[in-house]
C-alpha cells in the first residue's frame, strides 16, 4: 500500500521540506472516516496502541522512503474519540510514549494519553469555560462510617445558593475523579446557568478501599443512605435525590438504589461494570458480589427514571445494553446512549448533560 495522497508530495522531499510540512500541519490529520498519524525520528519500528479496550489492534507505521518520517493511515469512524500511545522501538528496546506531534492529551488516575478526535467530534460546549458563567462553591464534610474511619464528602452548592429553599441532590460516587477528570463542576455551572438543569447540590463522595466498597457492598449502601445523607441533611434542605456512578461506581449506585427503595428519584450509571459471572481466583472477591447483585436484582425497586451510557469501544458494552433492555422491560423510564469512545472520563463527561437532564426531569 502506498502512502496517503496527502504525503505523496514528501516522497522525494529533502529534510527541510519535511520540516516545513510538519510545521504547517496539525497531527493527526483527520478526515472523514480516517486519521493519519505521523512520527518523526530515529526508530526501528513504530506502532500505535489504542488505550481503549474495544478498539482493535496494535497498528504499525510505515516508513516514508528511507526518511525519518513514519506514517499510519487508520480507519476511524466519524465522531469517534481515540486515546492512544505510541510504541517506539530502537535498538531492541521499546518505549511507550505520548504522540510527540499531537499536543492533545487526556488525564486519568493512571496518567495521560494522547487523544485523536475523529472527524465531526466536538467537545460539548457545556464542558468549555465561558466568561460570565457564575461558579458554584465547595466545602468538605467528614462522615464517620462503619466502612472504617471517616469518609470525605465534597459538597457543591450552585451560584446564588439560597439556604431557605429546597434543592435536588446529586450523590456522586468517585466524586473526586468526577471533579478532577470529568470536569463535573464546570459542567454543572454551565448547565445550571443555561437552564438545562435546575440548581442542584452535589455530594462528591471519595471512596477508601474502592474495589471492596463499590462491589455491591452492603456497608457502602448503608454509608450513603444511613450515614452520608443524614449528615448532608443537617446543612441542606433537600428535594429529590439522584445517585450517580461510573464503572464500578455505577455498580455501587445501582446497589444502593436497589437496597434502599424510595430514597432516590433517579439513577445515573455510566459504563457500569455489570459482570454476570463470578470470575475465578482473586477476581471472585470483586466479581462475585456483582454477579449476585445482578442475578437477584428486582428492577421494580429502583427509581423510575434511569440513565445509562456506555462507549462502543468498551469490553462491557453488551452488558450495559442488556441492563438498559432489562430495566426497560421492567417498565422503568430508561434513557440509554452510546458514544464512539472507550472507558474514559471524557466519554462520561460528554454524556453528563443528557444524563442529568433526564434524571432531573
Amino acid at each position: 500500500m502506498g502512502s496517503p495522497p496527502v504525503l505523496d508530495q514528501l516522497r522525494h522531499a529533502d529534510a527541510s521540506a519535511i520540516d516545513r510540512f510538519v510545521d504547517d500541519h496539525k497531527f493527526p490529520l483527520v478526515e472523514p472516516g480516517r486519521a493519519i498519524f505521523l512520527f518523526r525520528g530515529r526508530a526501528d519500528a513504530v506502532h500505535l496502541k489504542p488505550m481503549i479496550a474495544g478498539f482493535p489492534g496494535r497498528h504499525g507505521f510505515d516508513r516514508l522512503n528511507g526518511h525519518d518520517l513514519w506514517y499510519l493511515e487508520l480507519p476511524l469512524p466519524d465522531g469517534a474519540r481515540l486515546e492512544y500511545k505510541l510504541e517506539v522501538q530502537r535498538d531492541h528496546h521499546a518505549d511507550w510514549v505520548n504522540d510527540p506531534l499531537n499536543p492533545l492529551t487526556s488525564t486519568n488516575p493512571f496518567g495521560t494519553n494522547s487523544v485523536c478526535r475523529g472527524y465531526g467530534y466536538l467537545v460539548p460546549d457545556y464542558a468549555e469555560v465561558h466568561a460570565g458563567t457564575p461558579t458554584g462553591s465547595f466545602s468538605d464534610r467528614w462522615v464517620t462510617s462503619r466502612l472504617g474511619g471517616e469518609r470525605k464528602l465534597t459538597m457543591y452548592t450552585p451560584a446564588g445558593f439560597d439556604s431557605s429553599r429546597k434543592y435536588p441532590l446529586l450523590f456522586i460516587h468517585d466524586g473526586g475523579d468526577y471533579l478532577t477528570y470529568g470536569s463535573m463542576a464546570l459542567v454543572l455551572d454551565n448547565l445550571i446557568h443555561r437552564g438545562v438543569i435546575p440548581p442542584v447540590i452535589g455530594a462528591f463522595s471519595w471512596p477508601g478501599d474502592r474495589l471492596h466498597e463499590y462491589a455491591a457492598n452492603e456497608n457502602q449502601a448503608r454509608f450513603v443512605v444511613e450515614e452520608a445523607l443524614p449528615r448532608i441533611e443537617e446543612d441542606y434542605d433537600l428535594d429529590t435525590k439522584i445517585v450517580i456512578g461510573a464503572s464500578l461506581g455505577a455498580v455501587a449506585a445501582l446497589h444502593t438504589a436497589w437496597r434502599h427503595p424510595h430514597v432516590f428519584g433517579g439513577l445515573m450509571m455510566q459504563s457500569g461494570t455489570f459482570a454476570q459471572t463470578r470470575g475465578w481466583g482473586s477476581a471472585q472477591h470483586l466479581l462475585g458480589p456483582i454477579a449476585d447483585l445482578l442475578h437477584g436484582l428486582q428492577p421494580s425497586l429502583l427509581p423510575r427514571r434511569v440513565f445509562i451510557s456506555c462507549g462502543t469501544y468498551e469490553r462491557m458494552i453488551g452488558e450495559n445494553r442488556f441492563m438498559a433492555h432489562r430495566l426497560e422491560r421492567a417498565d422503568l423510564s430508561v434513557k440509554y446512549v452510546e458514544s464512539r469512545d472507550g472507558h474514559t472520563w471524557e466519554a462520561w463527561r460528554d454524556r453528563l448533560a443528557e444524563g442529568l437532564a433526564w434524571v432531573l426531569t
